[in-house]
């Protein structure tokens, strides 16, 4: 076996201090990428928010509430115009059904416990609008610890702590500019009906394992709150009404301090321009945002944002116009806010899934693993907003140009997926929240369903990368530490000691490959086929032999198998193992390829 042939990793404190400054850099992002947009540490069973909203001309908008990205939802923009996956995202969000356009600017301060950060969101009701919009934003506690809020005239404060984050407060702070929707002049007189408010709360006691479930849970509360609301003023008005969305849904402040609560919603009801700031802050005063300060940091950093993107891809130089620049800085933005950082359990089979011809599918019951958690990128936020194998080494080739560290850090967290034989599951579903956008048909993992490892085209990348460092010109690497800021390092994680850790893991993942996906004759076979399908191989509906056979040999397969002889053997070279063996092994294959896949009849390799 080729990982047993790699040294054991001994970290040294320059490796430890390195990892752990990077965890602290990344633990608070926009890692909830399902929503519009949600935030939430790199810890498992913490702190969760998120933005809800919905328009009140219609008083159906309540069961239409905006959360998560739905592709029903119909909006004409959303997604990240700039992200730069540390501490700086923007982007805007056009929904023409619920008839408003919203804004988030998202900004962070490193500091102990991972910093604090802050999102202003602002934006207009649209033309036609009426009534206005409600706007929710909401803290839930999926772990232990406690918090509590009080609401004021000028804004909500949270505070809370919890053993991973300490202590920390929060504030929801509306403009001052903010108006609310006009009241119809026939409810002027009815009793009951409160007063406009620029902010109200409520608190829920709800079980940990539903706080993701938070807009399920504000509509319940605003549906109920709406249908007293409307017998009441029905009863008022000898059933005359009108039933206005602005009076029927606006909140009442509701368990506010009560010492079970583990969910806050905040809302605001607004109709024309409106604003509101949302700041998280730890318990270092280094690290303490004004709201003042939002719009300088959010116009610095999208400053850097721009120099940085011109010097890492050059585009302007390049000749590209202003459209297409901007084009670009969407698709990597899109990209980088689509990371995720996910936790929970996996449906896993204990036993292989027979192959095609092999009798019947698997009976065993499917198991849930012990938790765990995973960063990683998203190939679609409305569709598939959870970590595929298969895609994230293409995200890394790009991701890895514009942070070694951030891509350093995704892979070190896929590879920590990977059991004792090599194998990561293709598709990670990881808790309840991430089931509930999966067809249950295609929940379970079997652990003999391998998938390309296209981690490794990164991978190689990298190590290219840390090769080629050493002859940087110096004028270049000043240029770098312009762009970056002195001390920004973004080679920290490109050393020979993280190259070794990598080695380790991809040597797994081979012995994975070359032991359970092969076939005859020395060559190889991808498990998991179907007559129409092979969805392991990442290429679905690429035509094969039919029917199925156990004694096909894939060439896909096989060139991956290659190439992975191929990224070791360069990686083993920041070890003291002789390579002879791999370098033996490589160019078997390289022969064997052409052995059993070159087809002199069609003049190309063939299954």
């Amino acid at each position: 076996a080729l990982a047993t042939a790699v040294p054991a990793l001994a970290s040294s404190d320059s490796f430890n201090e390195v990892q752990s400054k990077l965890d602290l850099d990344l633990r608070w992002g926009t890692y909830r990428p399902n929503l519009y947009f949600g935030t939430r540490p790199r810890l498992p069973a913490s702190l969760l928010s998120g933005l809800i909203w919905f328009g009140l001309d219609d008083q159906r908008g309540w069961q239409h509430a905006r959360h998560s990205c739905e592709l029903g939802d119909n909006l004409a923009e959303y997604g990240y115009s700039r992200h730069n996956g540390r501490d700086f995202g923007e982007q805007l969000l056009v929904d023409g059904d619920q008839q408003v356009q919203i804004r988030s600017e998202f900004v962070k301060v490193p500091g102990k416990q991972g910093g604090s950060w802050a999102v202003r969101f602002s934006g207009r009701t649209l033309e036609d609008n009426v009534q206005g919009v409600s706007l929710a934003y909401y803290f839930g506690l999926e772990g232990n610890g406690t918090m509590s809020m009080k609401v004021s005239s000028r804004m909500a404060r949270i505070s809370g702590e919890t053993a991973d984050l300490g202590r920390f407060r929060i504030r929801i702070v509306p403009a001052k500019k903010n108006t609310s929707p006009e009241r119809h002049p026939a409810l002027r007189n009815v009793q009951g009906i409160p007063d406009a408010v620029r902010i109200s709360g409520v608190g829920m006691s709800v079980p940990t394992s539903d706080v993701w479930r938070a807009k399920d849970l504000f509509q319940e509360k605003v549906f109920g709150q709406a249908r007293t609301q409307a017998s009441a003023i029905l009863k008022q008005t000898d059933g005359k009404g009108p039933l206005t969305g602005s009076v029927l849904f606006q909140l009442r402040n509701e368990a506010l301090s009560d010492s079970g609560s583990n969910l806050f919603f905040t809302q605001m009801i607004v109709h024309g321009e409106f604003a509101f700031d949302v700041i998280y802050e730890c318990a270092d005063e280094d690290a303490a945002i004004k709201t003042r300060d939002i719009a300088a940091l959010a116009s610095s950093r999208r400053e850097d944002f721009d120099r940085r993107f011109e010097a890492v891809f050059g585009l302007h130089a390049k000749g590209f116009d202003a459209g297409e620049v901007e084009m670009a800085q969407r698709a990597l933005s899109s990209l980088i806010g689509g990371l995720g950082y996910f936790y929970g359990s996996s449906l896993v089979s204990p036993d292989p899934q027979p192959e095609y011809g092999e009798g019947e599918d698997s009976t065993s019951t499917p198991e849930l693993t012990a938790p765990y958690g995973l960063f990683a990128g998203t190939p679609s936020r409305p569709f598939f907003p959870r970590g595929f194998l298969w895609d994230e080494g293409f995200h890394l080739l790009l991701l890895s140009r514009w942070d070694a560290d951030l891509s350093m850090e995704v892979l070190r967290s896929w590879f920590r997926t990977m059991d004792e034989r090599g194998w990561m599951a293709r598709e990670q579903i990881l808790g309840d929240e991430a089931r509930s956008k999966v067809p249950k048909e295609f929940q379970v993992q079997y652990p003999n369903f391998a998938n390309p490892p296209t981690l490794l085209f990164a991978v190689k990348a990298l190590a290219e990368r840390l090769e080629s460092s050493a002859s940087t010109p110096a004028d270049m690497a000043d240029q770098l530490e312009a762009v970056y800021g002195a001390g920004a390092g973004t080679e920290q994680t490109l050393t020979p000691e993280h190259m070794l850790d990598l080695l380790q893991h991809a040597s797994r993942q081979l012995d994975y490959f070359m032991d359970t996906q092969a076939g005859d004759r020395h060559g190889y076979r991808w498990r998991g086929r179907t007559p129409d399908h092979t969805l392991t191989s990442g290429l679905d509906d690429y035509p094969r032999v039919r029917p199925p056979s156990t004694h096909e040999l894939h060439v896909d397969l096989f060139a991956w198998v290659t190439f992975m002889l191929e990224v070791t053997t360069g990686l083993a070279a920041y070890t003291p193992e002789t390579n002879r063996t791999r370098e033996q092994l490589l160019a078997a294959h390289v022969q064997r390829l052409d052995e059993l896949h070159w087809s002199d009849a069609h003049k190309m390799y063939c299954d």
